[in-house]
């Protein structure tokens, strides 16, 4: 025996009797046509014996590996992996737990957890996997109602501030002398000089370098999204000429340094690390070669809106976070000492 009713919140609900027990399930629909359609459905399986899914306990997993299933051969193949791994994780936490015993507390618990781990861009991935896979077993009268009514947001973890060290005259003499013949000489050279962030050194091109007209053209890594912002051009400092000059001796086409352009990222740091401990000098990091170069530009006098073209700023407010280094460096030269 079953039937249906309508609940105060609008939605219809089935009900029936099995083993002189009163069960109900949501019907998800506030339409009575659709309600009844569903409910004939629902008495088939009744009389089938076949609605006794409904009564089991189903976990979280359970709907994890729902969601999956109709996923799997409606996206991509690499997108799909990506759903996979995510759901392993997820299985992994909560597993076990029937779904609709799923609390704001619970997730609030594994975001926390997740954090110390993972960045907040993968947890808003993993919870949406978690929200579809819900919403993907109450569509198919696996759970009754959706249990968790306010999803805790993941909070931003503000950057940590940058740190403006730079590198002074005698420390800058100590790196050249560290660095003079070997392979890594004339990368350290051109970020000295040029003060470019080491992925927009990976991505210098022969055809980049114009010595008849002395200029480097540089892609902004940080503005590029801006039409405006893509390239900046700069001129090439005379003790940087040569070096240059050697290396399209070297390199006729492509990367300027092509060995540094496949480890740009990964081994900079650690090569400028042991270059200042090996010579004496306190560790700036390789980007420390960027914030030397802006401060000795501000400290010799140079426009504020020259350095910035030069280092590629787009805010003021960034060329002046340099201005109280560049003053706490006595001497007013015109030209960079170095």
């Amino acid at each position: 025996m079953s039937s249906y009713f309508k609940r105060n919140n609008g939605i219809y609900y089935y009900q029936w009797y099995e083993k002189g027990k009163q069960h109900k399930c949501s019907l998800m629909t506030d339409n009575e046509l659709l309600a009844k359609q569903r409910v004939i459905d629902l008495d088939n399986k009744l009389f089938k014996n076949s609605l006794s899914y409904i009564l089991k306990i189903v976990t979280l997993s359970d709907c994890i590996d729902k969601f999956l299933e109709n996923k799997e051969a409606t996206v991509k193949p690499t997108t799909f992996s990506r759903y996979v791994t995510i759901a392993k994780n997820l299985k992994d936490w909560f597993g076990s737990s029937p779904a609709n015993q799923l609390t704001t507390e619970d997730v609030a618990e594994y975001i926390n957890t997740r954090r110390k781990f993972v960045t907040g861009k993968t947890i808003h991935e993993e919870l949406n996997i978690l929200k579809s896979s819900l919403k993907t077993a109450w569509a198919n009268y696996m759970i009754s109602e959706l249990p968790v009514r306010e999803w805790p947001k993941v909070k931003k973890i503000p950057a940590k501030p940058e740190t403006l060290g730079y590198y002074s005259l005698q420390d800058i003499a100590k790196l050249k002398a560290y660095f003079h013949g070997k392979k890594f000489e004339p990368v350290f050279l051109f970020a000295l000089y040029t003060g470019c962030r080491r992925s927009e050194i990976a991505n210098i091109k022969v055809e980049d370098i114009d010595l008849s007209m002395m200029t480097i053209k540089i892609r902004n890594i940080k503005t590029e999204s801006n039409s405006s912002d893509v390239f900046r051009y700069i001129s090439i400092n005379s003790q940087l000429q040569n070096v240059l000059k050697k290396q399209l001796n070297k390199v006729r086409s492509g990367p300027l340094f092509p060995w540094f352009a496949k480890i740009a990222t990964s081994q900079a740091a650690k090569i400028m690390n042991k270059a200042c401990n090996e010579s004496g000098v306190q560790y700036k990091r390789f980007h420390g070669l960027r914030h030397t170069m802006a401060t000795y530009l501000i400290a010799s006098g140079m426009n504020i809106r020259e350095v910035m073209g030069v280092m590629g700023w787009t805010e003021l407010s960034t060329a002046e976070k340099y201005i109280h280094l560049a003053n706490a460096i006595k001497n007013r030269m015109n030209i960079v000492p170095f």
